[in-house]
């Protein structure tokens, strides 16, 4: 990140280096991500796991890291190759990923498994399948580049030969000045596409604070809830066809269209996880609910509006980083209760159909803060890109 920072600031960026630097912003937090997915992979294997689970279980673990591995070096391929072809084979890897990862629970819930077992084996499908998806993110972010060339990278004798034949000449006013103005750009101000945004951002805390009180309900009491999570999917599927119709209708836009479809499809996303939870919430009004859920419930209401805080940031330009700040802890937060969650579902207190629905709005409500940062990384690269 310093190094890109570093350049960031260089007098000279041509369009082809500010894409490839724009670029390696959006994907390390993938990078981080998945680094730190493999840490706790491995501190799996250092709490000998292998040898008190089932022959089909260290099977099934085999499979997945071999899948994994050969999707991580897929997605590493396209990005240094630009290549677009890479994406649709790691969807549908990421697909069989998530097969084995539910046929992995499954499995640690067999009757008779030791509880602790069964936890253990359950947040390492979830990291697996977590890694799945960061390999697809990342070829997702190559394929979403207008054109492969933009993730050429010039060699470093390219890039000061370039920079010095760019530089103007030390004396001369005038070329001075016109050098200085060749780089201002500037950027059209649509109003309509930020009003959109704000809205967007609007209904996902209108639907974050309908799913905290479905969390927290029983019975008839949840129905109205409900209902406004169903309705509140309904509107953000309609805002993103708006924004996307926007997006193909203009000629002019605020931010590289690739950009606008991106940080569309992320806010879409956290709806969709919301709504998601709320679809397996309802079957389980009648369940004990762990703590952890309300937890992870109310931090997804505080991270939608740090969302919209941060959405407001791409027209003010301020602001943005004490934001950025503040969902990334919350989604560390909401990662240690996904966890703590977890561990309690399997702690034996729960019968196994429970632990079934349970896990699933677990992960749907963590997969929403996920959504969040998503937004945030997406929202960073244009203001770095902008700045």
């Amino acid at each position: 990140i310093g190094v890109v920072k570093e350049r960031l600031s260089s007098a000279v960026l041509d369009a082809e280096e500010l894409e490839y630097l724009v670029a390696v912003l959006q994907i390390v937090p993938e990078l981080e991500r998945s680094a730190d997915l493999a840490e706790h992979v491995a501190s799996q294997t250092l709490e000998n796991l292998s040898e008190v689970i089932t022959a089909r279980s260290r099977g099934l673990i085999q499979s997945m890291s071999d899948v994994a591995v050969q999707m991580w070096q897929s997605a590493g391929t396209a990005f240094r190759r630009g290549s677009r072809e890479a994406a649709p084979a790691l969807r549908e890897a990421d697909d069989e990923l998530d097969d084995m990862a539910s046929r992995l629970v499954i499995e640690a819930t067999r009757e008779g498994a030791d509880p602790q077992v069964a936890a253990q084996l359950a947040l390492l499908a979830r990291f697996y399948e977590r890694l799945g998806d960061h390999a697809v993110n990342l070829a997702a972010r190559v394929d979403q580049m207008a054109a492969p060339r933009r993730l050429v990278r010039l060699s470093r004798p390219e890039r000061e030969r370039r920079d010095s034949e760019s530089l103007p000449e030390k004396r001369g006013g005038v070329r001075r000045v016109m050098h200085r103005l060749s780089r201002l750009r500037v950027v059209p101000h649509d109003d309509a596409f930020f009003v959109l945004f704000r809205s967007a951002a609007e209904n996902a805390i209108e639907c974050a604070g309908a799913l905290g009180r479905l969390a927290a309900a029983n019975g008839d009491a949840a129905a109205g809830a409900l209902e406004t999570v169903t309705e509140c999917e309904r509107r953000g599927d309609e805002l993103t066809v708006e924004l996307l119709r926007r997006l193909d209708a203009s000629f002019v836009t605020p931010y590289d269209r690739e950009d606008i479809h991106a940080l569309t499809e992320e806010i879409d996303d956290v709806v969709d996880d919301m709504f998601e939870a709320a679809s397996v919430l309802q079957f389980a009004l009648h369940d004990r609910r762990p703590p952890e859920l309300l937890e992870i419930a109310e931090l997804v209401v505080t991270m939608c509006d740090e969302m919209l805080a941060l959405i407001d940031c791409l027209e003010t330009k301020n602001g943005a980083r004490l934001r950025l700040e503040r969902i990334e802890g919350l989604e560390r937060q909401a990662d240690a209760a996904y966890r703590r969650g977890l561990a309690r579902l399997f702690d034996g207190d729960y019968e196994p159909l429970e632990v079934i629905k349970l896990k699933d709005v677990l992960q749907s409500l963590e997969g929403s803060c996920n959504a969040v940062e998503d937004v945030s990384d997406v929202v960073e690269s244009i203001l770095v890109k902008n700045s």
